[in-house]
């Protein structure tokens, strides 16, 4: 019992952090590569 509890908790914590880390920042200012000339937006750090 202890390890279904254990596997769905690390379930749901590995799928909020996913989620977490695919948002992009709002207002995120795009960076051009100064090889290409192709802008991208850089991926979010932090909270």
């Amino acid at each position: 019992m202890k390890a279904v509890f254990t596997l769905i908790v690390t379930a749901l914590l590995f799928v909020g952090l996913t989620g977490c880390a695919t948002t992009s920042a709002t207002g995120a200012t795009k960076v051009k590569c100064p090889a290409c000339g192709h802008e991208f937006t850089p991926p979010a750090v932090g909270p």
